[in-house]
Order: C-alpha cells, then structure tokens, then sequence
C-alpha cells in the first residue's frame, strides 16, 4: 500500500468510530470527547529526554474495554444466531485460519473472547433466526445467546418483548457509549430510554450494505467531464450535477431503437433499494424524537414533493436513465453493477460489497458520496440497505449479565481487529484503485444517517418503502402530498401503538 494509501486508511479508522459515535446533523460534530482522547493519543513518549519526540501512531488495538479483568464464566456455552444469507458469510462465523486476512480475523476474534472470559462461543447459522428466537422465548428455552438479525425484520420483535433492554440494567457489561457500538444507532432506535439491539463494528455487514454513488472513471474520461473527486470536495456534488453530468451519456448499443439493458446510460437506479438511497442522499427526515425520547412522525411535505417530482422527470421518462424492469429483486442490482463493470454506466448507487463482484473490471472506476440534494446542504450523507445485522439478547436468557460480557468483548475485538482488516481487504486488496475513492469513502462513512422510521418501518406501516417507492414505482406519479395526507392518520395510529407496547416493556 503506497503512502498515500496508508494514511487515508489511517483517516478511515478514525472516521468509521465517528458514525459510532453520533453522525448527527454535522459530521463536524461526530465524536465525543471520549472518542476523541481514545483516538489521539499522546504522541509523545513519557520517557523522551526532549531532545527528540518520538511519535506514536494510532492503533485501534490501543482503545480498552471497561469489562473487569477477573471475569470468569467456567466455560460456559455461548450460541450465537445468525443469518445463512450469503451477503453474511464470514461476518460471525469462519470455521477455522485460512490465510485470508478478513477471515482469520474473526476466528482470532472470536479465540481471544473464549480465551478472555473462559467461555465456549458456538454458532448456528439458519435461514429464520426470528422464528428460533421466538420459539424459545414461548418456551422459555435457554439456547440462543446472542441473536444476530436483519435490522429491518429483527427489530419489530423487540417492540413484541422478546429481548432484553440494552440499555437496562439487566445487560450489565454493554456499555452502548463505546466507540465500537454505533451510538447514533441506539439514539434513532430507542423509545423512551429502551433499546433492545445494538449494531457497530461486530458487523461488517454496516459497511458492506452502505450505498454509495459509483462512477465509471474511463466515461469521465471520454466524454471530458469534470472530476466527481473535485466536485465532491467543493461541495458542489449535487443531484441535478449528476444528472446534468449524465445527460451527455446514451446510446442504443443494440440498435434495436428500444431503451433496455443492453445499452449504455449515464444513470441507473438499481431497483427500488436505489430510490430508497435518497432518504439519507437529499436529508430527509421521517421521524423526529422529543425530549423524552418519544418519535413522532414529522415529514417535509414541502421538500417532499420537490424531491419527487424531480425524481418523477429523471427516472420515469428520461432517455438517458434506466431502470430495471423488475425494481424490487437484488438480481438488478447485479444487472446493474455488471453493466458498470462493461462500461455502460456513468454514475450508478450501489453497495460498497459490489466492490467485490466488479474487482476484475478492466477500466477504471471511483467511489464517491451519493449527491446532496443541492449546494445549501451542509453534508453529504449515506444510506445504509436495511439488511445489515443487529444484534440482541433474548429474555429467555437466564444470565444476561454474562452474555453481555461475551456481546461486549466480541464488539471490541472487532473495532480492534476485524474492521480494520476489512478495510484493508478493501483498501489494500482487489477493490478501490486510487487514493481519491479511498478519501472519497471515507467521507462517505462519515455520513452515514439512518432514520426511526427506518428502522421501525415493519411497526409503522412500511412507511419508508411505501412514500418514494410507492408513489414513484407502483404509482406512475410525483404527487406526494395527496398520498401522504390519505396516509397519515394510520401512520400517527400505528406510533401511538408501537410507544404503547415499548412503554410496558419492562425487562
């Protein structure tokens, strides 16, 4: 890895602990002062004369935990639960050293967490870890520790009272304040001061389902446009500057005078999951939290409609976009990441794990934010596909406190060792090709913004999916406020209840 590599990977492992520690409104205002003693440290050494400083460099292995040093569960059995899905294979469970640098960091993970608190950490993989979860806890069966879920799918089981309070008393060695739980995360998903799922550095799976904009460096090249790095940098990476930048970009490969997948565009959408990234993109907010930690709906109408009649006039009659047939199968978003890689798309939203299914394209691609709604907008800002994992400890567990330990050490190992190797897997490896996409990911991660209504969308109606993707793609239309409106006295109904369930939540 050249220097300038290597320092941006530095600056990365800095900027990944900043979402864990808040992504709020500003990215300048993203960690503690915590974070920010445990990420500098002292660079000169105690024992220097003062004739020379010897400087040290940050190591994520440098941050500590607060878990006691005499724990001590007599080899005691830990299951883990998670998903079989391909996407997260390796995430919790390797089978043993292989050489692979990702690889062998979980499974020295996972040997430094058994070796630590005497412990026995087991794993079983199914494909519906909910319906497990829920067996047991009507049964009261004491077998699943730790329950690695779909954020999307897994939460609304907790709203049902099927896990432990992390931020209770129960779990007694979580501490969710640590830089390697996402911190912004527990703000969005609590009510009233209770959070039954965590998510951070234990999945890499928050980093790999992150969306970010794709660009095909040889079409910038070709056609002579302005560098997406510089625009970024200026703050003038906006939407209608992606769209105006693609415009230039179209032509009927095939020459059978239809627009399909066999011809080259300056934009895609790759599925619905590619709408939903605008949510995060252009900063809009579904649900906004009180002084006492209670959501309540509360949509920009306005903004809205803005946003909807401009994605209307781009994405439904506009020569140079395409979108998929079939907008709500994951297949198009391979489609999609394949035409990238023949050099039939400029700009495309996809995940940054589909750095790995492009790694053997022959021209040159970058990575950079998605678009800012428009210039006035302060940050850029990133959505996260609502599939990554969370994690939570079932009620029928009957020694939460040691459970907690194993979930707290496990989430440490991993900020020390795991993410950084992931990142050297994508910095180091097969995958970004300059320094501009490594700084360009950075800035992305930075930015990382997930809304209540996200992650509660189950609870609520769907409500996240149901308003762009509905009117957008079932709909045919832009008209945003009449939908809403039809909509809203089911949608504040449906909080009232979700609040009233969480509230007697007890545990």
């Amino acid at each position: 890895m050249n220097k300038r590599l290597t320092s941006l990977l530095l600056a990365l492992l800095l900027t990944f602990p900043a979402f864990a520690a808040g992504c709020s409104e500003s990215s300048e205002n993203n960690t503690d002062s915590k974070n920010t003693a445990a990420n500098t440290p002292s660079a000169t050494d105690a024992g220097n004369t003062g004739e020379e400083e010897a400087e040290t460099e940050f190591t994520r292995a440098m941050v500590k935990d607060d878990l006691p040093d005499d724990l001590d569960f007599n080899g005691a059995t830990q299951l883990v639960l998670a998903r079989t899905k391909a996407w997260f294979t390796g995430e919790m469970f390797v089978e043993e050293l292989n050489g692979e640098t990702l690889n062998d960091a979980v499974y020295q993970r996972d040997t430094a967490v058994e070796e630590r608190l005497n412990v026995v950490i087991d794993y079983s993989l199914v494909d519906d870890t909910n319906g497990v979860v829920n067996k047991n806890v009507t049964a009261g069966a004491d077998e699943v520790s730790i329950h690695v879920g779909s954020a999307v799918d897994t939460v609304q089981y907790g709203v049902n009272g099927n896990y432990y309070n992390l931020l209770g008393d129960a779990p007694v060695y979580l501490n969710l304040e640590q830089p390697w739980w996402s911190q912004y995360y527990t703000q969005q998903e609590s009510v009233m001061g209770k959070a039954f799922f965590a998510t951070g550095d234990l999945f890499t799976s928050l980093i790999k389902l992150s969306f970010v904009t794709y660009a095909n460096m040889k079409l910038v090249n070709d056609y002579q446009l302005e560098s997406p790095y510089d625009l970024v940098r200026s703050g003038q990476w906006t939407f209608d500057k992606e769209m105006e930048m693609a415009s230039l970009v179209h032509e009927d490969k095939n020459g059978n005078g239809v627009r399909d997948k066999d011809d080259s565009y300056g934009m895609t959408l790759a599925g619905m999951i590619g709408l939903d990234v605008y949510w995060s993109a252009f900063d809009l907010t579904i649900c906004e939290k009180d002084a006492n930690d209670v959501p309540t709906f509360s949509v920009d109408e306005e903004k809205m409609s803005a946003v909807l009649e401009k994605l209307y006039s781009y994405y439904i009659d506009c020569e140079y976009c395409w979108c998929p047939p079939n907008p709500d199968s994951d297949k198009e978003q391979d489609e999609v990441a394949q035409m990238l890689a023949e050099d039939r798309i400029l700009f495309t939203p996809l995940r940054i794990m589909h750095t790995d299914q492009i790694r053997d394209m022959e021209s040159p691609y970058g990575l950079i934010p998605l678009p800012k709604w428009n210039e006035e907008q302060t940050n850029y800002y990133t959505f996260v596909h609502d599939q990554y994992s969370i994690g939570g400890i079932p009620v029928s567990v009957q020694d939460p406190a040691m459970t907690s330990a194993v979930m707290e050490a496990l989430a440490a190992e991993s900020y020390r060792f795991v993410t950084p190797a992931y990142y050297d897997v994508v910095l180091n490896g097969k995958y970004l090709r300059d320094a501009d996409s490594s700084e360009m990911l950075e800035l992305a991660m930075a930015g990382v913004k997930i809304d209540f209504g996200w992650i509660h969308t189950y609870s609520l109606g769907s409500c996240s999916q149901g308003l762009l993707r509905e009117i957008l793609y079932n709909s045919k239309s832009s008209n945003f406020s009449s939908v809403y409106k039809s909509k809203q006295k089911a949608f504040a109904k449906m909080m009232s209840k979700l609040v009233e369930k969480i509230e007697k939540i007890d545990h």
